[in-house]
């Protein structure tokens, strides 16, 4: 297999996202990793090296399908660690996972990236709350090799990291927020709280619509989903009342006059209607009237809960989705899920579980390599699995996991992060298929 190209990227002129205001430089440049002398050393740098300073660790598991998977000329890219204090990079990733650029952005607090007009976007966890649960004024921006430019104004949209997709165009983006709702008799997510812990107030789900820096199109779940989501989500374990929804992906269709959003707590994801704001269809747990009917002729999905803690819920084109199911609460294996959606019914195409058996308690993505959907790279979260090129079939190529106890031994995590082992092992939010070089532009 040929070596792929590896390089700590050197400072270069950057270019601003088009659609971008009054972008502000945060004083975050490209810094050579500890281990390297100097920047020009680095195309000698092994992999370990690099990974070094993120307590990162690479393994191949088939070097066979690792040289099939990285012909497919995939790249990925990941902000590494996540749940970060402090240190964090961006890295552009072979199909195998090999490092092909890693640009030092510690900080810079990234969370979901985005690719956008030849650049890789990404929104930030600024206004994190206690837990690192959820943002609220996040701010969208650029990350090159020059470091980190943010696009300041975008912070008073009140924005949540979660979910970042862009127009065609580049001039407006998808986002979600966590918008606080008063309880009072109208909001059904406010009786379904323990009679002896009422609630104030609940975060609704809001998915935005960003053009030319305004909010053009704005989406409530608390004014638009059935109560039967949230009762059948209720009983779950997963279940909070006071973030009842917590969306943590959104992906328009607009040929379709569809967005796609991926919903934490009620285990399902939604096809929203652009022009009126109804649900045309869910699939999860959901038992209201728009719930699809589920066909599973191979018998793929198990006899556990179809979805449990869901992310990134993503649009394969046509009628054809997949889905990342952590299994959370111990449901299951985390797992993708590939479906298609005809007549009111989801047919079951592939799933794709966890190796190592486990399930995941947050985060996570689920991405197609290849246009025939051969290889896959699957972030499974909040867990110690780290995450994996694997094959259609469920074959492991290759993991990159974060070292847990090394982590926390060089102080990289958060406290919440720190003190729980399956949280702290978190290597990055998602993982983004996009086009080679972004980082290099």
């Amino acid at each position: 297999m040929a070596e792929p190209r590896r390089r700590v990227a050197e400072p270069r002129a950057g270019r601003l996202n088009r659609g971008m205001s009054r972008p502000q430089a945060i004083g975050i440049a490209l810094a050579c990793t500890a281990a390297l002398t100097a920047c020009t050393q680095a195309q000698s740098t092994s992999a370990e090296e690099l990974f070094a300073p993120y307590a990162l660790e690479r393994e191949t598991v088939d070097a066979e399908l690792a040289q099939q998977a990285v012909a497919t000329g995939a790249s990925i890219y990941i902000a590494a660690p996540m749940l970060t204090s402090g240190t964090q990079a961006v890295i552009e990733l072979s199909a195998d996972l090999e490092p092909l650029t890693l640009v030092d952005v510690s900080g810079a607090s990234v969370g979901a990236l985005a690719e956008t007009g030849g650049e890789l976007a990404f929104i930030d966890r600024s206004c994190i709350s206690d837990n690192g649960g959820y943002t609220f004024c996040s701010r969208t921006g650029v990350v090159s090799t020059d470091g980190v430019v943010v696009d300041e104004p975008t912070r008073e949209l009140d924005l949540d990291s979660h979910a970042l997709a862009y127009d065609a165009d580049g001039a407006g983006f998808w986002g979600v927020r966590y918008a606080s709702t008063p309880c009072d008799g109208s909001v059904h997510a406010c009786t379904l709280a323990p009679e002896d812990e009422p609630l104030d107030f609940v975060y609704d789900c809001q998915v935005v619509h960003v053009r030319d820096g305004e909010a053009v199109w704005e989406w409530s779940a608390l004014e638009h989903t059935d109560p039967a989501m949230l009762d059948a989500a209720v009983t779950t374990e997963i279940y909070n009342p006071v973030d009842p929804f917590h969306c943590n992906s959104a992906q328009p269709d607009e040929a379709s006059g569809l967005v796609y959003v991926s919903m934490r707590h009620p285990s399902s994801v939604l096809a929203i209607e652009l022009g009126s704001g109804d649900v045309r269809w869910t699939f999860g747990i959901d038992r209201s009237p728009a719930a699809l009917a589920v066909d599973d002729p191979d018998g793929l999905l198990g006899d556990r809960q179809i979805l449990s803690g869901n992310h990134d819920f993503r649009w394969l084109g046509g009628t054809r989705y997949s889905v990342f199911d952590n299994g959370s609460g111990d449901v299951g294996a985390a797992r993708a899920i590939v479906f298609s959606v005809a007549d009111g019914t989801a047919t079951i195409e592939n799933v794709i579980e966890d190796p190592a058996g486990v399930s995941s308690r947050c985060t996570g993505s689920a991405r197609p390599l290849d246009a025939d959907e051969a290889f896959w790279v699957i972030d499974w979260g909040c867990s110690a699995s780290g995450m994996s090129v694997m094959t259609a079939a469920g074959e492991p190529v290759a993991h990159l996991t974060l070292d847990y106890e090394r982590a926390v031994e060089m102080d990289l995590l958060m406290d919440t992060a720190a003190d729980q082992p399956d949280v702290g092992s978190t290597v990055t939010y998602h993982a983004v298929v996009a086009a080679p070089d972004l980082l290099a532009r």
